[in-house]
């Protein structure tokens, strides 16, 4: 099945999840799947499971869960892929022209040479006259455009000198923004709760939202994101790529679910952040994130 097919069926399995009110764990418990290859099903990353027996069976368990019927859903993307595999093929190979379009064609081509062809031979005189028409066009251009550019010296130097100087504002004014921006990202901190390793306090956020990037390391990190309660992004991260999710302006709480810690590490609003002070390699990590204006 293609990427497209992949994600809707991973679609589907997801909206039957959140329609029912269900959580990624209670599907994991139900049936015994780890909760990576869940989310990696969801985002429809077919290619992050062991092989196509699993992907069939991983499908089948979690449709089975939420109550749909797995036979459609999988039947439905072999489906699409036969069709969309059978409209190439027409595409690629289409109908051969009869031998009656052939010869009407060859007339055509016949009549076309019998009423212009004693005009063809001009043509490379046409061509020849017409460059050097342009030539010549484009010498007594430049030659005129030197002698008109010589009594406005003293205007292009203004102009010249306004520029740069409209320039050297504007480099003042994004230095100005810049350091501000600057500013704002020091004075923010990230606390713990108590001695909590999974909850945190962000104190001095930006008005208008918070930024938090995710890469992965040396393997594939599986990362979903909710916001006071709701889902707003999961997907899998591929070996050595990053994800940046906007968090919305009034968002007071961010749970941030991860299928591989140790190999993620997260930015919040351009400053590093450390999740795992003690250095824990427990794979699945859930942290929650307080955000405090």
């Amino acid at each position: 099945m293609s990427e497209r097919q992949n994600k809707e069926i991973g679609k589907q399995l997801q909206d039957a999840r959140l329609d029912q009110g269900l959580t990624i764990d209670y599907i994991q418990k139900k049936t015994k799947i780890q909760k990576r290859y869940l989310m990696a099903i969801e985002a429809g990353q077919m290619n992050d499971l062991p092989g196509d027996y699993y992907v069939k069976s991983f499908v089948s368990q979690y449709a089975a869960v939420v109550g749909l019927d797995a036979h459609k859903l999988l039947a439905g993307g072999l489906q699409a892929s036969k069709e969309a595999e059978t409209r190439a093929k027409s595409f690629a190979t289409g109908p051969l022209p009869s031998r009656t379009t052939q010869h009407k064609q060859v007339e055509k081509e016949s009549e076309f040479s019998r009423r212009y062809g004693k005009y063809m031979a001009y043509v490379p005189t046409v061509v020849v006259v017409v460059i050097v028409v342009v030539v010549l066009g484009t010498i007594w251009g430049m030659s005129h455009a030197n002698n008109s550019s010589q009594p406005h010296l003293n205007s292009s130097r203004v102009s010249v000198t306004n520029e740069a100087s409209s320039t050297k504002k504007k480099k003042d004014s994004s230095s100005s923004e810049s350091s501000s921006s600057s500013s704002k990202a020091e004075s923010q901190k990230i606390s713990q709760v108590g001695s909590s390793t999974t909850e945190y306090t962000l104190k001095n956020a930006p008005k208008s939202g918070s930024k938090l990037t995710f890469k992965a390391g040396t393997s594939n990190a599986w990362i979903s994101v909710s916001s006071d309660g709701t889902q707003s992004w999961s997907s899998t991260l591929q070996t050595g790529t990053s994800h940046t999710e906007k968090i919305a302006k009034g968002v007071s709480k961010v749970t941030i679910t991860m299928g591989n810690a140790p190999q993620t590490t997260i930015t919040v609003n351009g400053k590093s952040f450390d999740f795992n002070p003690q250095k824990d390699t427990t794979q699945t990590k859930t942290i929650t994130l307080t955000i405090d204006d």
